[in-house]
Formats: C-alpha cells, sequence, structure tokens
C-alpha cells in the first residue's frame, strides 16, 4: 500500500525528527524542580498485538421511513436506521527504539464488520418506503430490511522524538504517512404485494450503496506517558493526518415484480448510478486514552500490557448518489427505479470501542 515516494517522504520525515537538536542535558523549567530531559532508551525491537472491540458509525445509514399514515390529518415519519455494534478488529505493531530518544514504528489496524435491521408494517394504517418514495404511492411496501458492511484499514509508519517531563512525565512527538482504506456497503430491501390494478402480484428491490476511500498522506501527532508507581501508568494520543487519495460511490438495483414480467418479459432488472472516481483530500483525526502496566522480566526483555479507549473519525470521506424523487406514476412497484431529481451527500467515517494489547520488548 506504501510506494516509493511514499517512503521517500516518511524518510525526509524521520531525518527531521533525527536531527531535532535537543540537549540531552537537563534543563530547569520555569524555576520549579521540573525538567525537560531527552531519555537515554533502551535500544531494541519492540512487537505489539493489539485486540479491539470497534463500532465503525456514518450518518447515511438510514433504510427506510416507517410512516404512520392514519389518521390522514395527523400522520408521523419515523427514519429507521442501521446501529452498528462493536465488532472484533485487530492491530499489528513493530518499532525499532535508539537510544537517543528516538524510534521509527509501523503498524496495522483491521476492521471488517456487518449488521442488519428490518422492520414490517402492521397493517394498513402503516406503510413503508425509502426517502424518494414516502407517500400514498408507499403502500404497497409491507416490509424493509437493512444491512451494513465496514472494512477498514489503516497503515501507520512514522519516526518519534521523545521528551522527559520531570521524572513520571513522558512525551513522544511523532510525524509521517498514514495509508488509509475505507469501504462502507448499505443494503437495503422493499418488498410487498400489489392487491389492485391492472399487474397484481409481489415486487421487491434491492438497493445497494457501496462508497471507497482510499488514501495517503503525512500524519502528526503526540502520546503523552505519566508514569505511577510499581509499573502503572497513564497514557493519552492524539494525532491529524490529511489523506490524499480517491473516492468512488456506486448504487445498484435489482427489482422484480409483476408488471415488469408481464410488460417486458424480465424476471430481474438491473440498474445503476454510478460517478466516476473523485480525488480529494480527507481530514482524519484519532485519539485515545488508558492505563498500562509494565514490567522487565530480565535483563532482555520488558513487557507491557495496556488497556483503554480510542476513537477516529474522517470527515466527509464518504460519498452516496441516491434518487432525491421518482418519475410520477413509477413507482417501486412497476419493477424499476425511475428517477425524476437526484441527490449527493457527504457522510464521515468513523470507528470506536475498548482496546486491550501487550507489548514485548526484546
Amino acid at each position: 500500500m506504501l510506494g516509493r515516494s511514499s517512503l521517500f517522504t516518511l524518510s525526509a520525515l524521520g531525518m527531521m525528527f533525527f536531527s531535532l537538536n535537543v540537549s540531552a542535558h537537563t534543563t530547569p523549567a520555569a524555576g520549579n524542580n521540573l525538567f525537560v530531559t531527552v531519555p537515554e532508551l533502551r535500544p531494541g525491537f519492540e512487537m505489539s498485538v493489539t485486540a479491539l472491540a470497534l463500532k465503525p458509525g456514518a450518518s447515511n445509514l438510514n433504510y427506510v421511513i416507517y410512516n404512520k399514515a392514519l389518521p390522514a390529518q395527523s400522520p408521523a415519519w419515523t427514519e429507521k436506521e442501521i446501529n452498528p455494534g462493536f465488532g472484533p478488529a485487530f492491530d499489528l505493531g513493530a518499532r525499532f527504539i535508539f537510544p537517543e530518544g528516538k524510534d521509527v514504528s509501523l503498524d496495522w489496524m483491521h476492521l471488517n464488520t456487518s449488521d442488519s435491521a428490518s422492520v414490517a408494517a402492521p397493517n394498513f394504517e402503516y406503510f413503508l418506503g425509502p426517502d424518494y418514495e414516502i407517500g400514498p404511492s408507499g403502500i404497497p411496501i409491507r416490509n424493509a430490511t437493512g444491512n451494513s458492511q465496514f472494512k477498514y484499514d489503516v497503515i501507520n509508519l512514522d519516526a518519534g522524538q521523545f521528551v522527559d517531563f520531570g521524572p513520571h512525565a513522558e512525551f513522544r512527538l511523532f510525524g509521517g504517512l498514514s495509508n488509509t482504506y475505507l469501504r462502507e456497503l448499505v443494503h437495503a430491501r422493499y418488498s410487498g404485494s400489489t392487491i389492485t390494478g391492472q399487474y397484481q402480484g409481489p415486487f421487491s428491490t434491492k438497493q445497494t450503496v457501496t462508497a471507497n476511500f482510499t488514501g495517503i498522506g503525512p500524519r502528526l501527532g503526540i502520546e503523552g506517558r505519566y508514569h505511577i508507581d510499581s509499573g502503572f501508568g497513564l497514557v493519552g494520543k492524539a494525532a491529524a493526518s490529511a489523506l490524499i487519495g480517491y473516492s468512488h460511490a456506486k448504487t445498484d438495483y435489482v427489482s422484480n415484480a409483476q408488471q415488469l414480467l408481464e410488460t417486458f418479459g424480465q424476471a430481474l432488472n438491473y440498474q445503476t448510478i454510478e460517478d466516476k472516481r473523485i480525488r480529494q483530500v480527507v481530514p482524519g483525526f484519532d485519539a485515545k486514552l488508558g492505563l498500562y502496566y509494565k514490567h522487565q522480566l530480565d535483563n532482555c526483555y520488558i513487557f507491557s500490557i495496556e488497556g483503554g479507549y480510542l476513537a477516529a473519525v474522517y470527515i466527509n470521506a464518504i460519498q452516496q448518489y441516491l434518487p432525491a424523487s421518482l418519475v410520477q406514476g413509477q413507482p417501486l412497484e412497476s419493477g424499476g427505479i425511475f428517477v425524476a431529481t437526484m441527490s449527493h451527500t457527504q457522510s464521515n467515517y468513523s470507528v470506536q470501542g475498548p482496546y486491550l494489547g501487550a507489548t514485548l520488548q526484546f
């Protein structure tokens, strides 16, 4: 996922950090007993494995409108949304520590999860429909289901400089590259039966909205640790990135209906709304807060365990193209999507959840 030009950029960032002219001697801070130092770290490799439970999120997860049509003078509408739960994820990391208070690290975080929801109209006082067909023409729609799928892959490569503030507080300033792949699929299926008119029988329409973003760009941040007694401590981290890449959106429809079968002899009708790849810059922000415990096993190994909560958000990373309205007289039970007006919306992409990881330095 990282090309030659990306590695060249990282090397430049690394040289910037490694050339920081921070004095290694202690410097008093503002007349207190607080001293700013560059620590002499124990050199060596470090490997980490982290288990996470991540909840993905976006603002485009509504799959149907639940409408109470009667009494006619007081209709009510409820947006039904897919509510993603916490799915299993992992993070793998490697780091090399230099004695002069510097390091280089590489980590990969991965999530692949799905969730679903469904609703049915209990009687003819209620009906269902997508946003672009909500009204009396939606009465034949009696059932709706929704499903969301999220894929999340992030590779971070950075170089850091450690600075100590007194005997307890340690900070790591870092910069590097972030390579990010975001994918969201939202499925919605509407079904029912036409019981009046010329074409009577069951019908259904399945809508699949696919949105991807792939980007790479600089990432800068700071990580702080406060060491308590007996190896315990607090940890916090915050970073910002500017990802340059491409987004792509596509909406697919598969429909069947009695009118479609009798008029055109088709059992299924396939339709697509698709845009070209759009180049854009997506701002990203990630942060974590947790507790850790570090223990030296012997002269060769240092073991630590860390747990807490983290979150990341990518601004307007998800594109979506949907009908805003359909051609009058051509509802879903006709067996097709006949677009009168189109809408384009953007959504943030986020993940959040608890984590627990183990690290071994050797």
